[in-house]
């Protein structure tokens, strides 16, 4: 075989060589996140030569492309994932691997997070990225009144006071900005905060739980900050943006994760982050949404994903996501997350999480959640009595459950 011959037989082979090597990596970010994947996705390539990440950007359609591609048995290797009480079985099961690697810095992690990366007592991902849920109020508002900022330790009553200074009805101007048309599961810190759950601990039993008292009686309170003109409806009609109410100085305060900062700092919006007020004496809850990266059983590449996994939670990974909360405690001390005031009522909200969220208790929750969705807007919609409506609701979802 003359050289000619040998330099195009290794040209035709190469291709195959590294297209052995391509590890699909399936994503839900968009826009600016999307871009910060990619830097990740390169700096693996660069330790790992031959070894290609094909980054595959599902969006807003991720659940249905995600559940296709594993019905087809054409699953990618390395997926965002949330749910894994409902996808568990076809992830591959992490505790042998996380075994195998001492230096696994599970300890360094949020307190916390690996619950939500968990299902049947066993570990099927890694935290990626976490958001808890907190009160933004708009300094300009507050300024303009006069008023103090809110500070750790408030309560609804104070939030309450403090919106009656603030609220003018009349020029459709509030205290505060109420998502009457929520996730479930974002509503669930304000139930948690009242004593009160969607779910029973047992996992079955919504009867006595989401129409509790407790329950009526945060109900009951955030009905009253509509009925007195102190709060907006967000969700629907003309509230449906909230950014947009909230920086043209018509909201004072409304609750929401950390995505939300991002998108304030781009308009230049003056404002500040407090810790959910307390409500009758109880310690504020809220919940945490956590996202991780898990590996498809079916993936033929199971090495090669856990390591894009490890260097995708390692510090050097992590500082990259500037959009994400570090989920690396040393890495927050490190950019002094803990002293700036923006940043710091997130992680104490993060460490205020008792309970545990309906959907980890039931991997059938999902047939029960719109029920409770439909409940919480008929209340706030006032389509009827809060006791009526929730008990009612109560009985449909847990009957959902059976």
């Amino acid at each position: 075989m003359n050289k000619r011959l040998i330099l195009l037989v290794l040209a035709l082979l190469l291709p195959l060589s590294a297209a052995a090597q391509v590890l699909r990596f399936a994503t839900w970010d968009g826009s600016e996140n999307l871009g910060i994947q990619r830097r990740i996705a390169a700096a693996f390539e660069q330790r790992h030569p031959g070894v290609r990440v094909q980054l595959e950007a599902y969006g807003g359609g991720f659940n249905q492309k995600l559940s296709a591609a594993f019905g087809a048995r054409n699953p990618p290797d390395v997926m965002m994932m949330w749910n894994f009480p409902l996808y568990h079985r076809v992830l591959e099961p992490l505790d042998a691997w996380q075994a195998r690697e001492p230096a696994f810095a599970s300890a360094d992690l949020v307190p916390g997070l690996l619950r939500f990366a968990s299902a049947e007592g066993r570990l099927y991902g890694v935290p990626a990225g976490f958001t808890s849920q907190v009160i933004y109020y708009n300094k300009d508002m507050f300024d303009r009144a006069g008023l103090a900022y809110p500070q750790p330790g408030w309560s609804w009553e104070d939030l309450a006071a403090l919106s009656r200074k603030l609220s003018r009805p009349a020029a459709k101007v509030y205290g505060y900005g109420l998502d009457v048309a929520p996730d479930p599961y974002d509503f669930q810190g304000y139930l948690w905060s009242a004593g009160a759950r969607m779910l029973g601990a047992d996992g079955q039993r919504v009867q006595g739980e989401f129409d509790s008292a407790g329950s009526q009686a945060m109900f009951s309170m955030l009905l009253g900050l509509l009925d007195q003109g102190l709060a907006a409806t967000l969700g629907v009609g003309d509230g449906k943006n909230q950014r947009q109410l909230f920086v043209a100085d018509r909201v004072a305060m409304l609750m929401d994760g950390a995505a939300f900062r991002l998108e304030l700092a781009q308009d230049g919006k003056r404002y500040g982050v407090a810790p959910l007020p307390s409500f009758q004496g109880r310690p504020a809850q809220s919940v945490v949404s956590v996202s991780s990266l898990a590996i498809a059983r079916d993936s033929t590449q199971k090495a090669l994903a856990w390591q894009f996994i490890r260097f995708y939670s390692s510090a050097e990974a992590v500082r990259l996501r500037q959009g994400d909360l570090p989920v690396l405690m040393s890495v927050a001390r490190e950019l002094r997350l803990q002293e700036d005031p923006l940043v710091q009522p997130f992680y104490a909200m993060a460490l205020s999480m008792q309970e545990v969220p309906a959907f980890l208790l039931n991997p059938r929750w999902t047939r029960a959640s719109a029920v409770v969705r439909d409940a919480i807007q008929a209340v706030f919609l006032k389509q009827g009595e809060v006791g009526p409506i929730l008990g009612k609701a109560a009985l449909k979802a847990e009957r959902k459950l059976q």
